[in-house]
């Protein structure tokens, strides 16, 4: 299906959502009060909320999976980690693609700006 084509939509929309399936079903990701906050996702851009660096790269495997058995792939060259908590000057190794995550200060993600911190800081 080409970018742009009449069903393009609907089908990026259930791949998406099988992909959710598969992220959710994992069981990976952060809790609020009981409900699963694992990720946000926007149109083709994907946040992945885990509560560590080790679950950060079970989420990723998860995903890098499930798009080569799709056989679509990851634009590796836009992915980035940024790390929020107690330890966030720590950067502990992630791959995405083979390749090592880079990780970033500050992020803008749907038009606010989050900044690496103790704790959550919005822009």
């Amino acid at each position: 299906m080409r970018q742009g084509g009449l069903l393009s939509p609907a089908l990026f929309a259930a791949f998406m959502d099988n992909l959710i399936t598969c992220l959710k079903s994992s069981r990976y990701g952060c809790y609020l009060r009981g409900v699963y906050y694992g990720y946000i996702v926007y149109a083709d851009d994907i946040l992945l909320l885990p509560p560590s660096v080790c679950l950060i790269q079970k989420m990723q495997d998860i995903c890098e999976s499930f798009v080569d058995d799709c056989d679509m792939r990851f634009n590796c060259t836009k992915s980035f980690a940024l790390t929020i908590g107690l330890r966030f000057l720590c950067n502990c190794a992630l791959t995405l693609c083979g390749e090592p995550l880079i990780y970033v200060t500050s992020v803008k993600y749907l038009g606010v700006y989050s900044t690496a911190a103790k704790s959550f800081v919005f822009i």
